[in-house]
């Protein structure tokens, strides 16, 4: 109306102010309608399982793949708490013929900051167990924006990275938008692996005598999963029934006459028995964990068949965690993962997951507890789910001692069980694991060297 007053009084005043407004107005609408198109956020990971310990490498990539430029632009990044990022590095390139990259500073206080973050750093408020990263961008036409991130991975989990949400003005803070993009990544972090180097009593007590990567028979009693039909297999040996369900011919694959199995039990409580349900020391539960990995490890290296199950859940699973034994090569990556996405709380009392994973047990296997609040009820009931024909160890992973000066220490052996309430420490700081047999507890060997801990 001001445009058609000025031309008709023939008033450029009017007729310039009133084109500005217009154009204003035109790029304002231009910027709400289509400021999300043509938007892409992208999370690339150097790797998505690592081990406890290991540095992961993230780069967030935005790239603005449309003629409209975003001059104010926000993205809220929904992360992990553990991943904490400690170094970015801020690379632009346009046109794929123009690059210039600086170092970005990082903000990861504990506190909640409701400030908009300074352009050209990154802001990390910290919120429970998850924190958002948020970025504040000026996008040029087909420009796109890389930031790398540095992660130190210091605890196992499976973790997710995800969902994002944008927020975009105009150049001349008239309006403001909102959207939400669903771009989601996963990260597996498996427990931290000790070398395990026992004597030869222990050995021969855990692996046997002898261990034989094959063996000369097969016991068709016991199943030990299915593999793909190859030419010159028996049909009396074709599994029907998982046959039918993959659609091709799947053959018996039975467990070895010979050769050592090896079960871990794992105890994820650390506070007394009246309250099993209770939150307790994380640390602890992590040491836990470590060891069941270490052993694990160690056995399966051996050419010992291994199977876990522990009291608790893994994250996804409405069960407990139980996976049966096994020598596949890539068994052992199914134990870490399990232990990985193992929650840190019980889902119930140990003497009843006990009871409910014996069946799984191996008949001739070797049954090892690895708890951090042993006590005389949980060596009783572990003594009543063992039957004939399974040896039984406990190891106590109770934590608290000062880290060691050396760089290598000695895993001791304790001839009694008794309650242990262990302290809040770092689960780096383990010293020692004290074990003993199940079924001769006053007998004690000196376990030396048997874990060691750099």
């Amino acid at each position: 109306m001001a445009l058609v007053i000025g031309i008709i009084i023939t008033d450029p005043i009017w007729v310039l102010f009133s084109t500005i407004a217009l154009l204003v107005l035109g790029l304002a609408e231009a910027w709400w309608r289509w400021g999300a198109t043509g938007i892409e956020y992208r999370r690339i990971l150097s790797s998505r399982t690592l081990s406890c310990g290991d540095t992961l490498e993230c780069v967030i990539e935005v790239t603005n793949r449309k003629l409209l430029p975003m001059p104010w632009l926000d993205t809220s990044d929904d992360w992990p708490a553990a991943l904490m990022p400690a170094t970015a590095r801020h690379q632009t390139s346009r046109a794929n013929w123009w690059q210039r990259s600086r170092d970005i500073p990082m903000d990861g206080g504990p506190e909640v900051s409701t400030e908009p973050a300074i352009e050209g750093t990154v802001r990390i408020p910290h919120v429970t167990d998850r924190e958002i990263l948020q970025q504040r961008l000026t996008l040029a036409p087909f420009e796109r924006v890389r930031r790398r991130f540095l992660i130190a991975c210091g605890r196992r989990g499976a973790y997710g990275f995800g969902p994002v949400a944008f927020r975009w003005r105009d150049a001349f803070g008239l309006s403001a938008r909102d959207a939400d993009l669903d771009v989601r990544d996963d990260l597996v972090v498996y427990p931290r692996v000790v070398p395990v180097i026992a004597p030869a009593p222990l050995t021969r007590q855990v692996l046997g005598d002898r261990v034989r990567r094959q063996s000369l028979f097969a016991d068709p009693s016991r199943l030990a999963g299915v593999r793909e039909y190859i030419p010159g297999d028996s049909l009396r040996r074709v599994h029907w029934g998982a046959s039918a369900r993959s659609g091709t011919l799947q053959v018996r694959r039975d467990e070895p006459t010979g050769g050592r199995r090896l079960w871990v039990i794992v105890d994820v409580e650390t506070a007394p028995e009246d309250r099993w349900w209770a939150a307790g020391d994380t640390d602890a539960q992590e040491t836990v964990v470590m060891v069941a990995a270490s052993l694990a490890t160690w056995a399966m290296n051996a050419g010992v068949a291994v199977g876990i199950s522990a009291n608790g859940r893994s994250a996804g699973s409405s069960g407990d965690m139980s996976i049966p034994c096994g020598t596949h090569p890539r068994h052992q990556t199914r134990i870490l993962d399990g232990l990985a996405r193992l929650r840190p709380w019980p889902s119930r009392l140990l003497r009843e997951a006990m009871v409910l994973a014996s069946p799984l047990w191996p008949t001739d296997a070797t049954v090892i507890l690895v708890t951090c609040m042993p006590s005389e009820a949980k060596r009783e009931a572990l003594a009543r789910a063992c039957c004939r024909g399974q040896s039984a160890f406990i190891v106590n992973c109770a934590v608290g001692v000062p880290k060691p000066n050396s760089r290598r220490e000695l895993l001791e052996t304790e001839p009694e069980p008794g309650p242990i309430t262990p302290p809040a420490a770092q689960f780096s700081s383990i010293r020692s694991v004290r074990a003993w047999n199940l079924d001769q507890p006053e007998v004690s060997w000196d376990v030396r060297d048997c874990v060691r801990i750099d």
